[in-house]
């Protein structure tokens, strides 16, 4: 997601550094980001890409342990993209799948879940305007922003 005239990014979104992908996020209006997530193969591609990331981006420590679930909603066919994290030992592995029970499950749209993973809004405000759900262990939402990396523009 590299390109200034065109916010939904490069063919491969692979190819953009995690500040280059900020950047774009920054660049872009709520609604291109929502329309650019409307193209499933689109939507498929940036969230596996951002989720894959997310691994190489932990900086928790071993005592750190617990399983998110994150609730994209807004697919084009009505669902939601389910991902799950798993911290445990030191380690952050993702799943596009559920293989445990959440401490925490985080529900958002597309377009704010971009904006998120980018730096560009804060989980708390995202939380207090209503524009990012919890179910779960608060506390330990809480302080998730602390154990990763988030790449700003």
């Amino acid at each position: 997601m590299s390109s200034q005239n065109d916010p939904t990014g490069p063919k491969d979104p692979g190819s953009a550094s995690p500040e280059e992908f900020a950047s774009s996020v920054q660049l872009a209006s709520t609604r291109q980001l929502a329309e650019a997530l409307d193209r499933p193969q689109l939507r498929a591609t940036v969230l596996d890409e951002v989720f894959h990331r997310m691994s190489s981006r932990y900086r928790g420590e071993a005592t750190v342990d617990g399983v998110i679930h994150w609730r994209i909603l807004d697919r084009p066919d009505g669902g939601h993209d389910l991902y799950e994290s798993v911290l445990a030992n030191g380690t952050c592995s993702v799943h596009k799948r559920q293989t445990g029970e959440p401490r925490v499950t985080i529900s958002l749209s597309g377009a704010e879940f971009l904006r998120l993973a980018s730096g560009e809004r804060s989980p708390t405000v995202m939380f207090f305007s209503g524009r990012l759900q919890l179910t779960g262990d608060i506390a330990f939402a809480a302080g998730l922003g602390h154990l990763f990396g988030v790449p700003t523009a």
